[in-house]
């Protein structure tokens, strides 16, 4: 029974020093991937955005997340580079979407938009003289 204490305290020092090394591991790790960027390269950030890097500078990252659309992130915003076999996995639904395919009926003709506003009941919020009077 004595020896109970000594044993328990040990287990937990054991699984407090393996948690330790595995963070250390994972943050030397994160540091060598974000020392090593380079132009060109298809990168994740911490929060989901995928973009490819334009420009590297001591402590910034500038990152395409669309043609010509250029943002500039901390280097420590870099989740992971995404290598060539997960390219497909960082634009889920593309090649999905058909072109000439409307969604909900919205579309570019202007006679449709003005058929709908006819026959829209528009509610105003400006008081009438009326109710203005009475106030």
């Amino acid at each position: 029974m004595e020896l109970i204490f000594p044993i328990l305290l040990v287990f937990l020092v054991g699984i407090m020093f393996l948690s330790v090394r595995r963070q250390k591991k994972a943050a030397a790790d994160a540091k060598e991937m974000q020392e090593n960027l380079q132009i060109g390269a298809r990168i994740q950030t911490t929060s989901g955005m995928y973009g490819t890097i334009a420009g590297l500078a001591d402590g910034t990252v500038d990152l395409e997340i669309a043609d010509g659309v250029v943002t500039r992130w901390n280097r420590l915003a870099i989740r992971e580079v995404v290598h060539a076999d997960d390219l497909a996995d960082s634009y889920p639904g593309v090649g999905l979407i058909d072109p000439d395919f409307e969604a909900n009926g919205i579309h570019d003709d202007d006679e449709d938009l003005d058929a709908l506003t006819e026959n829209d009941d528009h509610i105003s919020l400006d008081k009438s003289r009326g109710d203005q009077d009475k106030a």
